[in-house]
């Protein structure tokens, strides 16, 4: 494999010295650069720590194709019909291609190389650090015990990455140091890399700390929290994918192993693992406000009735930043706390893993101006008619409501200047995402009274902005979809109070209304535990195919939409949506329901090739948030089954492989290969 061979030169040659932190900076000094004898480098803990901080480093350089897979093909976002910039013409058109159900092989986004290289740092950590605490007197083995759960974790979180992004993958732990040491990986199963990893993480969740020294690292390294957050996230994704394979309860053939499961299990584990993660959270921050006392004073707990069901998974732990709408039918600069604290301030309270960027360490975040913001240079705007759908009325209507899309889905203003650092004017009709723009106050300009209306934005381009994994309302979200898997189509149940409750929760510290004005506000905004949707949403969207969405899971879905825009979240979610609402099981070796996948259908044990699901997802998705009314058609012809939702796999890693790896079946050729 090419990008496997490369893994040598990039993190033995160059990778430790570039990556690493001040205690590889000897490592030139010691060995030419075309030479290294890496058994006498591994002497003591700063070695052990300088390859630990480059695989963090090396994340953050991968940031942006973590995003690309994770969000471009979603129903979030457009062309910018304003992009002018012809060093990056190319990249603009690969996006709009893959916006468009066009991806290729040969796009460069879908090198992979890149997050192997983080792998292969965790993997040399994790060789060498029984080495090191036996030559490091100085060397603990309660530090090393938590190092080893900190790489255990990252390197799954990588694997994570992967496997949503490319369903089947190569998977190792073993290091490579050298060409002669490089295999043909094959491609593993999916859900044999996603056990094995759930499994790594189960194994040192309690090994990793909760906290360090200083809030950077507490939040840009990964802790207690981080490890029950990535838990909750891959046992809602193995529920949902045996569940749109093999049913909800049974027996099933993966990799030639009979595996049993259980769906309804991993959504409650889900569940577990996620409020597990805001209490380690909670934790966390009792214990920074104690050593910070100012940041005692950036939050409340808010409760909105949840501690009324008394079970042992309540949301009990969700320190939430209130935005304060206190006088809003008055006032003309609005204080929203969450926003700004969260996107512009880094590290905020509510995150729980976020990948740090400074001039000072010489990193750069470039995907988020490359990608949001207003500038020629910009490559997509916000899709609203996908927005429009999410609300009752229209973006420039009563949906403005929601003060999330005040800085998620902010309309271009005609006066302002795409090259300028602040805009005044009223809305064009093309939307944008600014959440990772903001000025540290008074960003938005609005009139008071019953008018209520944006008249003018201020807002920033930094090359150093945090890029958050992780945050509060995210792992509240995972728990809600859990809760909402498991409830059904019932609407009287505990899992669907509990799935409301949470949406509720978080909508309700957005929702502000400048018409009605602050007296009658708590009348708008619905009840946690009244298990409606809210009067604000539409809630609903058109379902076209045989399988029957329950209501609570769209709320779900539309809340993760609204509140996670422009995170790297929303295409992941679709996959996983997709995969879930499957026909199930088939019957009769594929006769009574989609054709048989593939690749993972034997005979002994028939799968369904996932087409329902995937025509459900862009029923109620992509073709009801696109312009072009035969959109849905094209991806359905071209999608064929669950394959279409997986990226193809860059043809030059086909071809290094010599047969091991075989290209994504719906994506089975590049335009080099026409």
């Amino acid at each position: 494999m090419k990008s496997f061979k490369n893994i040598y030169h990039t993190v033995c040659l160059t990778g430790l010295v570039a990556l690493g932190m001040s205690s590889c900076t000897d490592w030139l000094t010691i060995y030419p650069s075309d030479r290294v004898v890496e058994e006498n480098f591994w002497e003591d803990r700063n070695d052990l720590e300088g390859v630990r901080n480059g695989a963090y480093r090396q994340m953050a350089r991968t940031v942006s194709k973590l995003v690309l897979w994770g969000d471009l093909r979603s129903d979030s976002y457009n062309e910018n019909g304003a992009f002018r910039d012809n060093d990056n013409q190319q990249t603009h058109n690969d996006y709009i291609d893959i916006i468009n159900g066009m991806p290729d092989s040969s796009m460069d986004i879908f090198d992979w190389g890149g997050v192997y290289t983080t792998i292969n740092y965790c993997n040399k950590v994790l060789q060498h650090g029984e080495e090191v605490l036996a030559k490091d007197k100085q060397f603990t083995t309660s530090e090393w015990v938590q190092m080893r759960a900190e790489m255990t974790a990252l390197r799954a979180l990588n694997y994570f990455y992967l496997i949503r992004a490319f369903k089947d993958v190569p998977y190792t732990t073993k290091v490579i140091n050298k060409d002669s040491e490089v295999e043909h990986f094959p491609l593993m199963n999916q859900l044999v890399v996603l056990d094995s990893i759930i499994n790594d993480c189960e194994r040192v969740k309690l090994d990793a700390r909760n906290r360090f020294s200083d809030v950077r690292d507490s939040k840009g390294m990964i802790t207690r929290s981080a490890i029950y957050a990535m838990l909750a996230d891959m046992y809602l994704w193995r529920g949902s994918l045996h569940e749109g394979r093999h049913g909800k309860k049974g027996t099933d053939l993966v990799n030639g192993e009979e595996v049993s499961h259980d769906v309804d299990t991993d959504y409650r584990l889900a569940a577990e693992k996620a409020d597990s993660s805001l209490m380690f959270l909670s934790k966390q921050n009792e214990e920074e406000k104690n050593n910070l006392g100012i940041r005692a004073l950036i939050t409340e707990t808010w409760d909105w009735g949840l501690s009324a069901m008394k079970n042992n998974t309540d949301v009990k732990y969700c320190d939430m930043i209130k935005n304060d709408f206190a006088g809003v039918e008055s006032t003309t600069i609005p204080l929203l706390e969450a926003q700004t604290l969260i996107f512009n301030t880094k590290n905020s309270v509510e995150s729980i893993f976020e990948l740090q960027y400074s001039k000072s360490d010489n990193l750069e975040n470039s995907i988020v101006n490359s990608l949001f913001g207003y500038s020629e240079g910009t490559h997509l705007c916000v899709n609203d008619k996908a927005m429009d759908v999410l609300f009752a009325e229209k973006l420039e209507g009563d949906g403005k409501y929601d003060s999330r899309l005040w800085v998620s889905c902010q309309s271009q203003l005609i006066n302002g200047s795409s090259s300028s650092s602040s805009s005044s004017g009223q809305g064009t009709g093309t939307y944008y995402c600014m959440k990772y723009h903001l000025p540290a106050t008074k960003f938005l300009e609005m009139t008071g009274g019953t008018g209520g209306k944006i008249t003018g934005l201020k807002y920033t381009s930094s090359k150093y902005n945090n890029w958050i994994v992780y945050r509060m309302t995210d792992v509240m979200l995972i728990e809600a979809e859990a809760y909402a898997c498991l409830a059904g189509s019932s609407t009287s149940s505990t899992d669907y109070k509990k799935a409301m409750a949470i949406c509720n929760a978080i909508r309700r510290r957005s929702y502000c209304n400048y018409e009605l004005g602050n007296g009658e506000l708590e009348k708008n905004r619905s009840n946690p535990l009244s298990g409606t949707v809210g009067n604000t949403y539409v809630g609903a969207r058109e379902n076209k195919s045989n399988v029957k969405v329950s209501n609570v899971i769209q709320a779900v879905m539309n809340e993760r939409q609204i509140e996670l825009l422009g995170e790297g979240k929303r295409w992941f979610d679709l996959v996983r949506f997709a995969e879930r609402c499957n026909a199930g099981p088939s019957k009769n070796n594929g006769k009574n329901g989609d054709p048989e996948d593939p690749r993972e259908s034997t005979e002994a044990w028939p799968i369904e090739n996932g087409y329902t699901g995937m025509i459900t997802m862009v029923d109620m998705f992509l073709g009801a948030s696109s312009s072009n009314s035969s959109f849905a058609t094209t991806l359905k012809n071209r999608f064929k089954n669950r394959y279409g939702l997986y990226c193809p796999i860059y043809y030059m890693e086909v071809k290094a492989s010599e047969g091991a790896i075989e290209q994504n079946p719906v994506w089975n050729k590049s335009k080099y290969e026409q």
